[in-house]
């Protein structure tokens, strides 16, 4: 009788361990950060739409936000604020036929918004600014780099459109200034025209520029690296980074290693338009090898 109690009481552990498993992997942890507003969150909204319903994302007071992803469908997380340019990014859960939930990782999506700008075109930031998914070649979910590579270069073009209008506003400006100045009775004051002038200028603005190297303060990046992969190191005062760039068949990769003088080692992947993403450092080595296999294959 014991023996029997027994089998019970293991095939209740059993099934409870099932079930737990199912449980935990029957969505997808996906956390995430708003970066580069000040540090105010307040007016921040974040939405995520998916299986025909939106519901709003709670955002912590260091503005974090957390949620879980049913397995095998389509998201789309939307980041608003105001005064700021609005993102959409589509995530896609969908796993090759085979592939474990258990054995991926949860995901962290550092967002970055940048302040509305002169020529931008808010009806293109409808669309999404980037769009995850597995990929099979890294064993885990990441960006489609060709689509973002797209979406960068259509930003770039919005940003010199609006730097040019802008110089022209600034010429018009200092034109009409000059005119006026020979007329002492509506001369104009030194400080006002600074003033003046100064605020038509983006670069018055760090924020309108998305810099990488914000984040870590390492040298900006070249214009441009010959293909393979070409390694960087800088000695700063309190850390060292190195800086490995990648180049094949004209797409560029960047990784970074940053150890601090205190003891800290961060890894961090360059996910364009999204920002950078703290990885793992197994994840980090992970990349390099894949990245200089594929160098080799390509020689």
């Amino acid at each position: 009788m014991k023996s029997i109690y027994k089998t019970y009481i293991r095939a209740g552990f059993c099934l409870t361990g099932f079930l737990f498993y199912i449980q935990a992997t029957a969505q997808y942890v996906v956390s995430g950060e708003i970066l580069d507003v000040n540090n105010i969150y307040n007016d921040v909204i974040v939405e995520l739409s998916g299986n025909n319903s939106t519901q709003a994302l709670q955002l912590s007071p260091t503005g974090h936000f957390r949620t879980s992803l049913n397995w095998n469908k389509t998201y789309y997380f939307k980041f608003r604020k105001t005064g700021y340019v609005s993102k959409v990014i589509e995530f896609s859960t969908v796993l090759p036929s085979g592939k474990q939930p258990s054995a991926i990782e949860p995901y962290h999506m550092p967002v970055r918004l940048f302040k509305v700008f002169e020529g931008v075109d808010t009806v293109f930031f409808k669309n999404p600014i980037a769009k995850i998914r597995y990929d099979e070649s890294l064993g885990d979910f990441e960006h489609d780099i060709d689509y973002s590579l797209k979406v960068k270069y259509r930003i770039d073009q919005m940003r010199e459109k609006g730097q040019s209008s802008m110089n022209k506003t600034k010429k018009s400006v200092a034109v009409k200034s000059d005119k006026i100045k020979k007329k002492p009775v509506k001369a104009v004051k030194r400080e006002e025209k600074q003033q003046t002038v100064g605020s038509l200028d983006p670069s018055d603005n760090n924020e309108l520029v998305i810099d990488y190297n914000e984040m870590v303060d390492v040298p900006a990046l070249e214009t441009k690296y010959e293909e393979g992969e070409t390694i960087e190191e800088f000695k700063l005062k309190n850390r060292t980074i190195k800086r490995h760039v990648f180049v094949l068949d004209e797409k560029r990769r960047v990784f970074l290693s940053v150890k601090h003088n205190w003891g800290g080692h961060y890894f961090f992947i360059d996910e364009a338009e999204i920002g950078y993403r703290c990885i793992s450092k197994d994840m980090y080595e992970f990349f390099l090898s894949n990245y200089r296999n594929k160098i080799k294959d390509n020689k």
